[in-house]
């Protein structure tokens, strides 16, 4: 017996995310649990991070770019107004030979910004400028290490180091390698200009203040990392509840037998349809069917037959279905219906049709059936153009009334009402 579905709202599957591993979930919970000091993810993990520092760059971007420009105006100005005599000095060498051409190169980070190849690789790409930047500011600073200005330039040091690791997201060892660079060019360049350099007060500037920085920089990211890691367990945590939480829905509007939609699915579509229907003005089309004698094939085969035959005429079902908005659902017991959107009375009995034809081609035996030698269907069918005062359980009735009269007929065949 029919009866009508209370209306819900139909649920929606978002498309399954990926789960992690077992073993890197294991290799996960190894890190949380050790705290090592320094570490670095294993490759997989290593480029999801990679690819995290990348993304907090390019929403940085315009933010960093400002202030690069803000820093190096401060930086100029304090330089020319405070330290005029060592800025201008020596034939303007700090001037045209540090600040001039790191304005040049903050203009090359500024063009290179926002171009796709610099954002894929920017960590590797912004190396050698940062590097030419630092080194810049390291050789103004040497070039007069007795001043006052060779102090305020190591705190320079400093801040661009902090900037091109937290700024531009560059990791650890790549600000190390920068540092390192920098450091062994302005090196370099003295000793190839022989200036007389007091490299106790260079150490004390530049090698105390960077490793101090460096050392903040890698704490930091460490700490970073570890908070990476919770967020790929609470990730993967809400993956694994929405992926049971699916199943469970998939469950509970599935028939486990056949693989049908159950009742609790077809009543769901079916008010949407009804509704659809009535607001368009489209027909829609009912098929209830009927396995004949079920009662008596299970007393002759026994039950686990009987659900053999429950699922093939299931399968059956759905391979008679041509339209993806056609549904096919098992109702209960031996009971099955379809339901066709935008169908009228001719295209309901095409399915029919098919459906007989194909479950009488399955040939399961039935030797105690009164209509045929073997498993057959009685389909009571109805359409209609759902109407303002008409309701869905005058429809389903006429549906139901159908199957009875097919029954009462002699089976094995389908009737109408509409």
């Amino acid at each position: 017996m029919l009866n009508v579905p209370p209306s819900s709202p139909s649920s929606t599957a978002e498309a399954p995310a990926q789960l992690i591993s077992p073993k890197t979930l294991a290799y996960i919970h190894q890190l949380l649990n050790d705290k090592p000091l320094f570490f670095y993810f294993e490759n997989d993990i290593e480029l999801r991070f990679y690819a995290k520092r990348a993304e907090e760059y390019r929403r940085l971007l315009s933010l960093g770019k400002l202030l690069f420009f803000v820093l190096y105006g401060i930086i100029t100005f304090i330089a020319l107004a405070i330290f005029p005599e060592s800025v201008m000095a020596e034939e303007q060498f700090i001037f045209k030979y540090v600040l001039v051409p790191i304005g040049l190169l903050l203009l090359l980070v500024l063009l290179l910004a926002e171009q796709p190849l610099f954002q894929r690789h920017y960590q590797w790409l912004a190396t050698p400028i940062s590097t030419l930047i630092l080194y810049c500011v390291m050789l103004a600073s040497v070039s007069n290490i007795d001043s006052t200005f060779a102090q305020h330039a190591a705190y320079d040091v400093m801040i661009i180091v902090t900037i091109i690791s937290f700024g531009l997201r560059v990791q650890f060892p790549v600000c190390l390698l920068i540092v390192c660079l920098a450091a062994i060019l302005t090196v370099l360049t003295t000793i190839s200009l022989n200036w007389k350099i007091d490299w106790f007060k260079f150490t004390h500037f530049y090698g105390l203040g960077s490793t101090i920085t460096l050392l903040i920089v890698a704490l930091i990211e460490r700490q970073e990392r570890f908070a990476f890691l919770q967020e790929l367990l609470v990730a993967h945590q809400t993956v694994e509840l929405d992926r049971l939480n699916r199943a469970l829905d998939k469950m509970s509007r599935e028939d486990p037998l056949t693989g049908l939609a159950n009742r609790r699915a077809f009543d769901d579509v079916l008010n949407r349809e009804w509704e659809r229907a009535r607001r368009e003005q489209q027909s829609i089309a009912l098929l209830y069917m009927d396995v004949d004698f079920f009662k008596l094939y299970n007393d002759t085969y026994g039950h686990n037959i009987g659900d053999v035959c429950l699922r093939r005429v299931g399968q059956t079902l759905k391979q008679a279905l041509r339209r993806p908005t056609d549904l096919a659902a098992r109702y209960g017991g031996e009971e099955f219906v379809v339901l066709l959107p935008n169908t009228n009375a001719d295209g309901a009995t095409d399915v029919a049709q098919r459906i007989i034809k194909h479950i009488d081609a399955l040939a399961l035996p039935h030797s105690r059936s009164k209509a045929a030698s073997h498993v057959t269907l009685s389909i009571g069918i109805t359409f209609t153009i759902p109407q303002k005062q008409q309701t869905l359980t005058e429809f389903l009735a006429k549906a139901d009334a159908a199957l009875y009269k097919a029954k009462e007929h002699g089976r094995h065949q389908y009737q109408m009402e509409i």
